[in-house]
């Protein structure tokens, strides 16, 4: 058996913004980069899959490890703990299980959101786990392993005072977004419909702890996030005193995957076969429900499943 919260994390790159904001749980000094951390984890045991360890690729059966970047900004799915260095959060807790049933450990690169598609198309990495939408435009590069389903949200300070209830309400209002993301997409997809009159000034920063400091701030009305990102953020900022989501429902729902080359056949089918087996088995369950965030939950895992 293998207590998948023993999967092997060496972070690096990542400095943490100087905008933090007070209590966000993404704030923490960034890291060297050649530390090993390892975060406790009260999720079950996954033990190994000797038939998936043998459908993996030759070099991965040989190393018995793979790379994969992150960009450890954007609770809760990926985010440093209070030592400041050790990434923790729902996609870590995946990633452990999963490669855990593959029979394999991972070296894990905590860097800047806009370099993890860069990153991954040159191979210095082989996956990238950050919390990333299957959208059409990704796919032309890369294919995905879907592994969870999440809406988008509008982030706003608490009592709304701009009464922002959609998407149509930021027509022509500034508002924030994390650079590369599939919300910067949204919005300029909205600024040529709805929009198109009065578009959104849509500013792009290289993480979501600056979008929230400048709503905080006054300076963007909004910041258009994933759904579960968003309510974490208004529930734990500031003791829950700070933001509120101003969508009733997520906006358009779509999956999230663990992102790879299209040339990665091998590593891509067991990920899709360890993932369901996962699912099959209630683990995934499990570590959902550990996070709150079993609504997003899948039953079938696929690839390249997005619808966007």
């Amino acid at each position: 058996m293998n207590p998948f919260g023993s999967r092997r994390r060496i972070l690096s790159g990542l400095a943490v913004p100087a905008t933090c904001i007070a209590l966000l749980a993404a704030c923490g000094s960034g890291s060297d980069g050649g530390d090993t951390a390892t975060a406790a984890t009260s999720a079950p045991e996954v033990s190994s899959n000797a038939d998936i360890f043998a459908k993996l690729p030759e070099d991965v059966q040989k190393s018995k490890s793979i790379t994969v970047a992150t960009e450890a900004l954007y609770p809760p799915y990926e985010y440093l703990a209070e030592d400041g260095s050790t990434v923790i959060g729902l996609d870590i807790d995946l990633l452990d299980a999963v490669t855990a049933r593959m029979g394999i450990d991972y070296e894990l690169t905590n860097t800047a959101f806009d370099g993890l598609q860069p990153g991954l198309e040159s191979k210095r990495y082989r996956v990238v786990m950050a919390a990333m939408s299957d959208t059409e435009e990704r796919r032309a590069k890369f294919d995905f392993v879907d592994y969870y389903q999440a809406g988008q949200a509008i982030v706003v300070r608490k009592g709304n005072p701009e009464n922002i209830s959609g998407l149509a309400d930021l027509c022509g209002q500034p508002v924030a977004v994390l650079v590369s993301s599939a919300q910067e997409a949204l919005l300029k997809e909205v600024n040529g419909a709805e929009c198109a009159d009065d578009p959104i000034k849509v500013t792009s920063l290289q993480s979501d702890t600056d979008a929230l400091t400048g709503v905080q701030s006054g300076r963007y009305v909004a910041d258009v996030a994933q759904e579960p990102v968003a309510r974490y953020n208004a529930e734990q900022v500031g003791g829950g005193n700070a933001f509120e989501v101003a969508n009733a429902e997520p906006i358009r729902p779509n999956p999230l995957g663990v992102m790879l080359n299209k040339d990665d056949d091998e590593l891509e089918a067991a990920f899709a076969e360890a993932f369901q087996s996962l699912v099959d088995d209630g683990t995934y369950a499990q570590i959902l429900k550990k996070s709150d965030l079993a609504s997003g939950a899948i039953t079938e895992v696929t690839v390249n499943g997005g619808t966007e």
